[in-house]
């Protein structure tokens, strides 16, 4: 019996234990929860005001950068292998994933971005261009081709639209000529036409409604010219004369020619020792234009240097005008046997084109724009235009004939000519020294 007793003692007494520990662990927990109420109500109402701050941070976000004062998250940027980004809300690694729902309106491309936004970058103008010089650097241009284009200046000299528009249309194109002489090698005082080694000709074309006067001056030496070779030295002047000339030289300023081919030059021989190459001189300029016919074109031309024609002018076939009926040769097919060249000119498709299968056509200015372009000059008569100077029926109203366009740009010429220096101005529209050329020469050495 007294053992029962003893185990009934022992499990009330545990029941009393069990009692005792449940009632501490409820008033424990009775404890902290009234230590803690506080901060429990301040999550409860953080948690009932989460919502109203989420919907105002979204309606603010547009307005309000992520990464202002007092927000703790990162701006959204763009990130590089291996380079941490650092913004006021901490660091974000490369590889962190980004929150866009975050970011600023105008990076996501959900609105339009702000018409103005500080420190914004100025917007970038393209250069301005000029139709005939292109692309040019800077805001303006350069002073002296402001004032010229103020001017009215084209290719160096003075244009008008009105001119322009009152040119024959079969004019298809008209500048000033220069006429040249080389004397053979080692003759720096040539007797007559046999001392010359080769004569040649300038063509410098200006604008259809270029107009010359007292005020012009010398002419631009940066203009655009062609150099064109004559073999057989003097010009034809009969319909019985045919002489063939080649382009030497295309796209070459006045300077370029006058310092590469017009000056002289020293090379040395084999058996000669050393040889000399004269200075080509130069013996006449005036105005040109090329003229289209029905079936032909024409290089028609009128003398203002020198005043006075001389014997020199006659023996190369020069008089005060004339013309020459000019056909240029299809490089498919040979030209004669004492006109061929080692290589023909280098001609683009669309210009081949217009050859078609014919042997020779009527010279267009296009033609004669390459090297080794070859061109056949007839003779048509002396001191007349012939069939140059007339439209041919062609003529509209209001336009000019072709040779009185031609007389009336040689009597400017010869305007700006005398405002100058006479027959010398060939000298200073050609960029030489007229010291070393005397005088321009109109009769032969004695």
């Amino acid at each position: 019996m007294a053992t029962r007793a003893s185990a009934r003692q022992a499990a009330h007494k545990a029941k009393e234990a069990i009692s005792s520990f449940a009632e501490g662990s409820a008033g424990s927990s009775t404890e902290r929860s009234g230590q803690d109420g506080s901060s429990i109500k301040r999550k409860a109402s953080a948690k009932n005001q989460q919502e109203p701050n989420k919907q105002r941070e979204i309606d603010q976000r547009d307005t309000k950068p992520a990464d202002s004062a007092g927000s703790s998250r990162a701006p959204v940027t763009e990130t590089k292998p291996d380079v941490e980004q650092r913004s006021p809300g901490g660091i974000l690694g490369t590889n962190a994933p980004v929150d866009q729902s975050f970011a600023p309106a105008h990076q996501l491309g959900s609105v339009p971005k702000p018409a103005s936004r500080p420190n914004e970058l100025p917007e970038v103008k393209p250069e301005p261009t000029h139709p005939v010089m292109g692309s040019i650097p800077g805001t303006q241009l350069p002073v002296d081709q402001s004032l010229k284009l103020a001017q009215g200046m084209e290719a160096g000299v003075h244009r008008s639209e009105e001119r322009a528009s009152s040119i024959s249309s079969n004019i298809l194109e008209k500048g000033i000529i220069y006429f040249f002489f080389r004397p053979r090698v080692n003759i720096d005082d040539p007797q007559s036409i046999g001392d010359v080694a080769r004569s040649f000709f300038v063509l410098r074309p200006t604008p259809l409604g270029a107009e010359l006067n007292g005020g012009q001056g010398p002419m631009d030496k940066d203009a655009q010219c062609r150099l064109l070779i004559l073999p057989k030295k003097k010009f034809p002047t009969s319909p019985k004369e045919r002489d063939m000339a080649f382009v030497e030289k295309a796209g070459q300023s006045v300077t370029d020619l006058q310092e590469k081919f017009i000056a002289s030059s020293t090379y040395q021989t084999a058996t000669r020792g050393e040889r000399t190459t004269e200075d080509a001189r130069p013996y006449a300029e005036g105005v040109y234009a090329i003229v289209s016919a029905q079936r032909s074109s024409h290089l028609a031309y009128e003398l203002t240097i020198p005043a006075e024609l001389g014997e020199i002018q006659q023996n190369f076939g020069l008089h005060h005008r004339g013309n020459w009926i000019v056909q240029s040769k299809n490089p498919k097919f040979p030209g004669p046997p004492l006109g061929q060249l080692p290589q023909e000119p280098q001609y683009p498709g669309h210009v081949l084109e217009k050859f078609g299968d014919l042997r020779w056509v009527p010279l267009q200015p296009e033609f004669i724009e390459y090297p080794n372009a070859q061109i056949l000059m007839i003779g048509q008569g002396t001191d007349t235009l012939g069939k140059a100077a007339t439209a041919e029926g062609d003529k509209k109203p209001g336009e000019a004939e072709p040779g009185q366009e031609l007389n009336r740009l040689a009597d400017e010429n010869e305007e700006r000519i005398h405002s100058l220096q006479g027959n010398e101005t060939v000298f200073q529209d050609l960029g030489l020294d007229a010291k070393k050329y005397r005088s321009l020469p109109t009769t032969w050495s004695s």
